[in-house]
């Protein structure tokens, strides 16, 4: 066995959707395994008694073990769980957020799953690399592209703009001024595909991937506020105002980008301290009933000052990063409680997924 190498035997998945094998002190992270197997491993990459592997083979693999359906999986690092069911995925996302939730009291949660395991994303980013001629996912610890030609995870409606792109790669690649970056295909609606060359992400503004969960999250929103009749809701990160659209009452939107919707629409960095005096400028004395916060994955770490300031009686927070979420509602310190929280599985297939928790101010 190469020296770089190990035995392993799995025995948790992380909130990373990798297995973890413990020995002595060290800590090994081999990702595409499940709990109970045994195998080899390469250790790509380590600090101190941490160590990132990439999987050799299995020797003693697990009942949950399946085929996976996509080609690319055992290399690919945009899907985590194709090696085994569906069932079997939620049930490591569950375990990995009844974890998470202990620093705020192990709330209980419901667990809402997706119609469609693949074929469900709306919008899908291929990084580039000219010299090499290569087009697909980044594979970061190998500092690599994988080129995903047969990917399974977008819907029906790209793979035509999607099949294009590998079909005539090295002539768009030439176009390219950049010796390396990223191509976004997006599938705007009314059979609109929108191909964007080395823009930020969701450059024309952000929506939700999955539409058939943004439809189940927006029932959840819904369910959790049909007893609270608000007067006047603050949407922190609000978007195209996804989330707020449906409520009654008024409501002022911030994010930092204008979108369609401008009622009442503020552009502010919600990152920068500052923001809050910026818009306590605009707003004067007003008060707001219900705070909608939808961050990006570093979450919002000015949440406090922002509840402290405007007093709201319900805060409903949506996280595509519930350690961020679970973090700030940590540094609350108004009396609150809890009143639900909800998984809701937004990204079948990897080991991301979208948290929903809805508080009430004591």
């Amino acid at each position: 066995m190469a020296k770089n190498s190990i035995n392993f035997l799995i025995d948790h998945i992380d909130p990373l959707g990798q297995g973890v094998f413990k020995k002595h002190d060290q800590i090994y992270f081999i990702p595409k395994t499940l709990p109970g197997e045994r195998g080899q491993a390469e250790i790509i990459k380590s600090k101190k008694n941490i160590h990132f592997c990439r999987l050799v083979k299995i020797e003693d693999s697990s009942s949950c073990r399946i085929d996976p359906i996509c080609p690319h999986f055992t290399e690919c690092p945009g899907c985590h769980f194709l090696h085994t069911t569906y069932e079997d995925e939620l049930k490591f996302k569950a375990e990995s957020f009844k974890r998470m939730l202990a620093p705020i009291g192990s709330p209980e949660f419901d667990v809402i799953e997706a119609p469609e395991r693949t074929g469900y994303r709306n919008r899908v980013q291929l990084h580039y690399h000219k010299r090499s001629q290569s087009l697909g996912f980044i594979k970061a610890l190998q500092n690599r592209i994988l080129e995903v030609p047969e990917c399974k995870i977008f819907k029906s409606d790209l793979k035509p703009s999607f099949d294009e792109l590998y079909r005539n790669k090295s002539k768009y690649l030439k176009k390219s001024k950049r010796p390396k970056g990223h191509v976004e295909l997006y599938h705007r609606g009314d059979d609109e595909i929108k191909v964007s060359w080395d823009t930020r992400y969701a450059s024309d503004g952000f929506t939700q991937v999955n539409e058939q969960m943004n439809k189940k999250l927006l029932e959840c929103v819904s369910n959790a506020l049909k007893d609270q009749h608000p007067k006047s809701t603050l949407d922190l990160f609000g978007g195209d105002g996804n989330l707020s659209r449906s409520i009654d009452g008024e409501t002022f939107h911030i994010d930092m980008y204008p979108f369609e919707r401008k009622d009442n629409f503020i552009s502010l960095d919600l990152s920068e301290e500052e923001s809050l005096a910026q818009f306590s400028t605009v707003v004067g004395n007003q008060e707001f009933d219900l705070f909608i916060v939808d961050p990006p994955r570093a979450g919002f770490k000015h949440l406090n000052a922002w509840v402290k300031k405007f007093a709201p009686k319900t805060l409903l927070y949506v996280s595509c990063h519930p350690q961020t979420m679970i973090r700030d509602i940590r540094q609350l310190e108004m009396p609150y409680k809890i009143l639900e929280t909800k998984l809701l599985d937004l990204f079948p297939s990897t080991f991301h997924f979208e948290a929903m928790t809805v508080i009430r101010f004591k």
